[in-house]
Order: structure tokens, then sequence, then C-alpha cells
């Protein structure tokens, strides 16, 4: 008799309460690590049409932060790098995938991805089954053992067996958190109807999708490329972008940053071959909805502004550029247009006090003091960190 059986109602029961919170999968992977001994448990989805890691989940022993650090360093890993991958995809591969059986000791010696990521949280052995598998989508559970606790053995995969059954249900059900979802955060005719330049990323610096105002840039300016459907920049811009992307994704799965956020640091300033200033300002994509799930693979919106090519400043351009809201906007383009904070709250039919109070919001957000200073920076957009 498999000595985890008495534990195998239990975790059904958890199994299907997995649709009915964002902690669902929390506490199915806590008590599963708890009864199997191990070292990590693992969601991880691939989007064959994107190729690109959709959707990632993980739960193990390791504090919520360091998982956040762990997963976002992982993920900017390509397939090709983890030779894992190759093995569980392989097409006549049945059943469980056990990584000893392909992964050497040399290999994972001189192994970045092992000396730098999975080692140090006590992940040595895998076991992987799919939970979905098709031409689109791949959703696997991952099992992760330390170097202590040596693979798993088959009475552990036999009962992991019996789970799988339930836990194939529950994907299914909810395939459509595992697939890049942009237009459901954003609709793309949206962005096609905004002037200023867009481009929509996922986190692994993919283009989703380009308005025609961003094509209309690219088409013009030399510095900015696109290349087997990656955003490219020159060095050391490249870098700092890539940067700026896993930081965004690691505040996001650690919580740290809210929708539609505006980085401090998520302003980069090119110069380009005319001594010109191009500035890309990145903003967290993400629905409310999504804020709420776990998982997800959020997309970066960036909003592109060169003076030789991008239209005249907008709402959408000032909250990109300093996070100032609709109602913070309108005051500020007026300011533009000669009017004084009394012609102002006249036109919007709101008190002076309350344009009072979005101005000094407005100074607040771009480092200026006066009026005439302001009206000085929204000229000469944009303003950007004085640390960059």
């Amino acid at each position: 008799m498999n000595p985890y059986n008495m534990y195998y109602d239990e975790l059904v029961e958890l199994i299907y309460k997995i649709p009915l919170g964002t902690q669902g999968w929390n506490k199915f992977a806590t008590r599963l690590n708890q009864v199997l001994n191990l070292s990590l448990v693992h969601i991880l989805a691939l989007d064959f049409q994107k190729q690109a890691f959709s959707f990632s989940h993980s739960v193990g022993v390791i504090t919520e932060e360091e998982i956040a650090s762990t997963e976002v360093k992982y993920l900017h890993y390509s397939v090709e790098d983890d030779p894992r991958w190759g093995e569980f995809l392989r097409p006549e591969r049945q059943g469980w995938y056990q990584c000893h059986h392909t992964v050497s000791d040399e290999f994972v010696a001189h192994s970045a991805l092992y000396q730098n990521i999975l080692l140090p949280i006590q992940v040595r052995y895998t076991a992987a089954h799919e939970l979905i598998l098709d031409d689109k989508l791949c959703v696997l559970l991952g099992v992760f053992t330390s170097i202590e606790r040596q693979p798993l053995k088959k009475e552990d995969l036999d009962f992991l067996d019996q789970l799988i059954v339930h836990l194939k249900r529950v994907v299914a059900i909810q395939r459509h958190i595992y697939e890049f979802s942009t237009k459901a955060i954003m609709g793309y005719a949206l962005i096609d109807k905004l002037s200023q330049p867009i481009m929509l990323l996922n986190l692994a610096g993919q283009v989703s999708h380009l308005n025609m105002a961003a094509k209309q840039l690219f088409d013009k300016n030399t510095i900015l490329k696109i290349e087997d459907n990656k955003f490219i920049l020159p060095e050391p811009y490249q870098s700092q972008l890539m940067e700026n992307l896993k930081h965004i994704e690691y505040l996001f799965k650690s919580r740290q940053l809210l929708s539609e956020q505006i980085l401090d640091d998520g302003c980069i300033k090119i110069i380009d071959e005319n001594d010109e200033i191009l500035y890309i300002f990145a903003t967290l994509l993400i629905s409310e909805q999504e804020m709420k799930a776990f998982g997800i693979r959020p997309s970066v919106m960036l909003t592109f502004y060169h003076p030789g090519y991008s239209s005249t400043v907008d709402a959408h351009l000032l909250h990109a550029a300093f996070n100032l809201s609709p109602a913070e906007a309108k005051v500020a383009l007026s300011l533009l247009e000669g009017d004084l904070p009394k012609e102002i709250a006249q036109k919007h039919q709101v008190h002076l006090d309350t344009v009072r109070k979005q101005l000094h919001s407005i100074f607040k957000k771009t480092s200026t003091s006066r009026q005439a200073e302001l009206v000085k920076l929204l000229l000469n957009l944009p303003r950007y960190n004085l640390n960059i």
C-alpha cells in the first residue's frame, strides 16, 4: 500500500478549490510540498505561438520574495538554455519526465542556470508532467527536490499520478489564464486610437503590438529595430531595457507594483545619430482582474517620445512621462494653451481650489515649483530622472 494514500482525499479537495480563489494553488502546493518533502512546486506554461513563457507560479520552502526574484531570473533565460525542455517536449515521451536521466552532475557543475538559479533554492532534481500539451500551449506541473532529498521514487510518482487526473480537469477549465492575454488586458483598437507611438511588449522583450504612430516612428528612425519579433536597441540601452523589464516583473510578482504604475527608473533616454533625444517610458499594463490573479506575466506598454516624429503633447504622454491623472493632464494642457488657473476652473466647471490642489500635485510629480517652470518643462517634454 502506498504510504501517501492517507493524504489523497485532503489533496484532491484542495485541487478542486483552486478555481475558487487566488490562494488555491498556494494551499495545494504548500501541502504537497509538506507531504512529499519537496523543495518547490511550479506551475509553468509555455505558449508555443509566442515562443515564450506565459505563466509561472511557484510555491516552495523559501520565502515568497526569494521565489519572486528566482522566477524572474529563470524566466529571462530562453527555452534553449534549459536542457530539460528538449527532453520534456520529445514527442515520444510519455508519463513523468525526470531530469536525472538526462542532466548529469557534470552538466550541473558547469551550468550557469543550475549554479546561479536552481541550486541556491535547493532545486537539483526535476519531475514534470504535462497538464495541457497541444500545438498552442504547454502547461506543466513541476515538482523539485534537493540533492539531499534525491529524485522522486516510484511510489512518489504513483501517488502524483492519482492527483494529475484532477489537476488536468482544473487547468483545462482555467486554460485562458495560462495563455498570453494582451488583448484581454487592453484592446489593440484602443492602443491604435492613441496618437503617441506605443508598443506592447511581453516581459521577454517580444513585441505584441505596434500602433500606427509607432510604425511610422520605426520607419523613420534607424535606432529602433524589431528582429525576430524582438524589440532591439543599441547597447547600453538594450541592457537597460531588459533590466527594467526584469525589475517590473519582480515588483509585480512580489506584490510591490500596482496596475499602470509609472516606474521611477522606467524611462530610457537615447541620443540618436542626429544628436536628438528619444525617450522611452515603460508602464505596467494589466487589468484589475489579472492583478488579483496569480502567475500571469503582465505586458508592458512602451510610449515613445521623439520631438522630430511624435505628435503634440497629449494626456497619454503626460501620464506616461509624469503619471498625471486625467484631471491633472487637463490642467497641464490648459496651462500650455495660456490659460490661468481661474480660467481653467471656469472651463472645466470646477472650483478654483480644486485646480490649485491639482497644480500642487502636478508640481510634485514634475519636480517643478512654479507655473512658468512647469510650462517650460512641458514645452521641452519630457523630463526624465536625473539619476538616469
